[in-house]
């Protein structure tokens, strides 16, 4: 699992936030973060896993981010606030069992909840990263965020068809088919590509300029990928009968 965390942080840039943190307490600080990526990771394993929830075992999971984030020097009114858009992506998660889609929400919506996590790590290395070393803000990370929860998806798409997942591209082709599926996911795209443009257009900062920059090659990468499992995916049927199919089909 620390395999898949260091690869996490090093696609999200956050190496670069970590450098920018005190010498002395860089270290310290990124283990607590790997901690807490993994707890994140064994709730989502969790909800990926079963159909039935129970609360007893949700609550389980739920503690143990909460001592982490303790361990992280916030206290539990701080950590209901620094967690809420991760208890909106569970909601997003648990409506499955409801049959309620992720497809009815709007691509940015989605995504913007499910780049939780790795928010949630840049705001807490926010909060140790007290002088102006830094000049990029939170909000700066939007549409690099989007593009590469995009990505994750469309990487993702046949083992995330074994589990109980989220998968927007995934459902989308199950609903609507591929053509249409991926027309949109390229529109998406290119539409926060061209915002993230616009919004650094007439920057000199550099750090901004390193952040378009990162979003530029997710984008052009993303878009690789796109059509190179459009093609997989033409030969590879779907597996009606397991993960999240077998309870939606």
């Amino acid at each position: 699992m620390e395999d898949k965390i260091e690869e996490l942080f090093e696609y999200r840039k956050i190496p670069f936030l970590l450098s920018r943190v005190k010498k002395k307490e860089r270290k310290p600080l990124k283990k607590k973060l790997i901690s807490l990526q993994k707890d994140i990771y064994k709730l989502d394993s969790y909800l990926e896993s079963n159909w039935d929830l129970k609360e007893k075992k949700l609550d389980k999971h739920w503690n143990r981010i909460y001592k982490t984030l303790a361990k992280l020097g916030f206290n539990e009114n701080e950590s209901d606030d620094l967690c809420k858009h991760i208890r909106k992506y569970q909601l997003h998660e648990t409506q499955l069992r409801a049959h309620k889609m992720p497809t009815r929400l709007s691509e940015e919506y989605y995504y913007y909840y499910k780049s939780c996590d790795v928010r949630l790590i840049r705001v807490i290395i926010d909060a140790y990263t007290k002088d102006d070393k830094i000049s990029l803000e939170l909000s700066d990370w939007r549409y690099f965020d989007l593009i590469t929860e995009i990505n994750d998806d469309v990487e993702d798409i046949f083992e995330d068809q074994k589990t109980i997942n989220g998968n927007l591209f995934n459902i989308m082709i199950y609903e609507r088919g591929l053509e249409a599926t991926v027309k949109v996911f390229y529109e998406k795209l290119t539409e926060f590509y061209n915002a993230a443009s616009k919004k650094f257009l007439m920057t000199n900062d550099q750090d901004k300029l390193s952040l378009m920059k990162w979003t530029a090659i997710n984008y052009y990468e993303t878009a690789e990928l796109l059509k190179k499992n459009e093609r997989l995916i033409r030969k590879k049927p779907f597996l009606n009968n397991k993960g999240l199919y077998q309870y939606i089909a």
